[in-house]
């Protein structure tokens, strides 16, 4: 099984372009069910032979009860439902292949995962405090205007992490403020640079005494290699803990502020989709849920009746 579990990851990387971390979740869940068939078989699982509705039934169980790790509790239904996703998944390259699977696929239960809202900022408290960083951080602080740059650029463009530490200086145009910025399954969209953005960007490129080159990364890490995204979580935690201890300090929240900020002053959900790159609309209609329910607070506290 090992054999076309790696075929498997190799086609998923070179013909569907799934991204690293798509790629990380697979490889793992798949050896998880190879140790698994090993364990209940007593060898080596063929493929397909030994794939049996049993075995793909007894393993969403095992998997079910399994404790997560570090934690004396059982899986989550997202993390539940992402191994079976990618159970599926491998299933179905082994159709593309020609191996008769038959209905092993149905074996497989459906979970159904709660949709968390997502985590938005609100408005003025995010952009105060990114107007205070703007007039104090000093140029020698390099680190902190760093993460300026980092906040002006997820908020401002609606970026994913992932793909600001991947642009580079020849994706970024400059005089239009547009970026061409490369997405999930490596699809690329054009997304608008707010002034801000721009300003601090070419601030800390003169902080850093640097003049970039088109290979050069938009935000440079040492010896001119992009800063990790690692380092760059830790720069934005860092910054967003200025709003207070109650208040979501991942990158990802400048993206769903970004979105949510955006439907809130009535933009068009269908132009949101196009700037967030998302496939679906549904996965963009769940920041609807958000102004929603904002617009059912603000009509509690001001309607006389509400």
């Amino acid at each position: 099984m090992d054999r076309w579990i790696t075929e498997f990851l190799e086609y998923m990387a070179g013909q569907r372009r799934a991204a690293p971390g798509t790629l990380r979740a697979y490889r793992d869940d798949l050896t998880r069910f190879a140790v698994f068939a090993r364990g209940r078989l007593g060898k080596e699982a063929r493929v397909p032979e030994d794939l049996t509705p049993e075995l793909l039934a007894a393993f969403a169980a095992a998997r079910s009860l399994a404790k997560a790790s570090r934690k004396n509790r059982q899986v989550s239904a997202r993390t539940l439902g992402r191994s079976l996703a990618a159970l599926r998944s491998f299933l179905r390259y082994l159709e593309r292949r020609g191996k008769t699977t038959g209905s092993l696929r149905g074996a497989l239960p459906r979970v159904s995962a709660p949709q968390p809202l997502p985590s938005a900022i609100s408005e003025a408290p995010l952009n105060e405090l990114m107007d205070r960083a703007a007039a104090s951080v000093q140029d020698v602080d390099t680190r902190a205007l760093r993460a300026l740059v980092a906040a002006e650029w997820l908020y401002g463009s609606g970026l994913r992490l992932s793909e600001l530490t991947g642009l580079t200086w020849g994706r970024f145009d400059a005089r239009r403020r547009l970026a061409r910025v490369v997405g999930k399954g490596s699809r690329e969209r054009v997304v608008p640079v707010g002034k801000r953005a721009a300003e601090t960007l070419s601030r800390y490129w003169a902080a850093i005494g640097e003049t970039p080159r088109p290979e050069s990364p938009l935000i440079p890490g040492r010896r001119g290699a992009p800063v990790s995204p690692r380092t760059l979580e830790r720069d934005i935690r860092g910054f967003l803990g200025g709003l207070g201890p109650n208040a979501a300090t991942h990158p990802h929240a400048l993206r769903h502020s970004f979105a949510t900020h955006l439907l809130d002053r009535g933009a068009n959900l269908r132009a949101v989709q196009e700037l967030l790159g998302h496939q679906n609309l549904g996965t963009t209609q769940i920041y609807t849920h958000v102004t929603r329910r904002r617009l059912k607070a603000a009509y509690t506290r001001a309607h006389p009746r509400a």
